[in-house]
């Protein structure tokens, strides 16, 4: 085996039954080139740790394990989530790099083969990432697939996959180059879900493959399943005014991404409370996110205040529809 060009970077948070599948899919691949694991565990409180542990014993040079200690107070899952990507991914060394869920795993064998070689392909100099479709696996057995039918194999621009595409983050292998062009501390508590990718490809294109080859396993007990309504739409508020810092040129992509955060959250404004939301409140005042720090103090704006929320809920989603026709 060659040198290493790939590493894999596995985030684990009490996924001890997981843990398994999760390595025998990545270790399977057939490669020309070596591949790297770099495990981040976020303290867990089973045997998650020592299950990859019983794997660094049987490869000790390709498996390299990060914990992260459980603080006092009270934790935030997504902020540990993004804290624990981020941890790891300051001890990538090698060319690509690729992020997978710990309850997630690939499906094809060759799947790193095939996507380094695109990308080292003279004519996909111009991507900075690949990615494939992703089963959604659920309870039932039953898939289905993350990206639809609709998006057909080449090149996206980061304009057009933010305005009207989703590509699950597991698939991406990354041009490693993309890491010293990322502002890891104003990301340190939101690197989840397509904030990992938007910061990447805001600066190259996307090459896409519609075969799938990794499982999105559908646990019901992740983040955004297992928060509120309110602190969802709050995330994502923080995630909208997070993509207009991160690259204002695509301002209007954004607004069309995150269009529907505005309705939503004029019909739940009076269930909004302050009192539960402190850790984003704080995140929002210390990045300087004005559009989620309205929203969390809905019930201490006045009455003219008030009134630019409703006129700006009731305007989003019509400027959004026509932006989406004309870009």
């Amino acid at each position: 085996m060659g040198i290493n060009r790939v590493s894999v970077l596995v985030t684990f948070y009490n996924q001890e039954g997981y843990v398994d599948k999760a390595m025998e899919s990545i270790l399977s691949q057939k490669t020309s080139f070596g591949v790297k694991i770099i495990a981040g565990d976020d303290g867990s409180s089973d045997g998650t740790a020592d299950a990859v542990r019983r794997w660094m014993q049987k490869y000790p040079d390709k498996i390299e394990l990060y914990v992260m200690e459980r603080g006092e107070g009270k934790q935030i899952p997504g902020f540990r989530a993004s804290r624990n990507r981020i941890n790891i991914l300051k001890h990538v060394d090698t060319e690509y790099f690729i992020f997978l869920d710990g309850d997630d795993y690939f499906s094809n064998d060759s799947k790193l083969q095939k996507q380094v070689d695109i990308l080292d392909s003279a004519d996909n100099q111009d991507c900075i990432a690949c990615g494939h479709n992703t089963d959604m696996l659920y309870k039932d057995n039953t898939r289905k697939p993350a990206t639809g039918p609709a998006l057909k194999e080449g090149k996206i621009s980061a304009a057009d996959y933010w305005i009207r595409h989703y590509i699950h983050t597991d698939s991406l292998l990354f041009r490693s180059s993309v890491i010293s062009g990322l502002d890891l501390k104003l990301l340190e508590n939101s690197f989840n879900d397509n904030l990992i990718t938007f910061p990447a490809v805001k600066s190259g294109k996307i090459y896409y493959i519609p075969e799938s080859w990794a499982v999105y396993v559908q646990t019901n007990d992740g983040i955004w399943t297992k928060g509120n309504e309110a602190v969802n739409l709050i995330r994502n508020m923080i995630f909208y005014d997070l993509a207009i810092k991160i690259a204002p040129e695509l301002k209007k992509q954004s607004l069309c991404r995150f269009s529907y955060l505005w309705t939503d959250l004029w019909r739940i404004r009076k269930s909004i409370d302050a009192s539960a939301l402190e850790a984003y409140e704080e995140e929002a005042r210390n990045k300087g996110f004005g559009n989620t720090l309205r929203w969390i103090r809905y019930r201490d704006l006045n009455a003219f205040q008030k009134a630019g929320l409703w006129i700006k809920s009731v305007s989003v989603r019509c400027y959004a529809g026509i932006l989406r026709r004309v870009l």
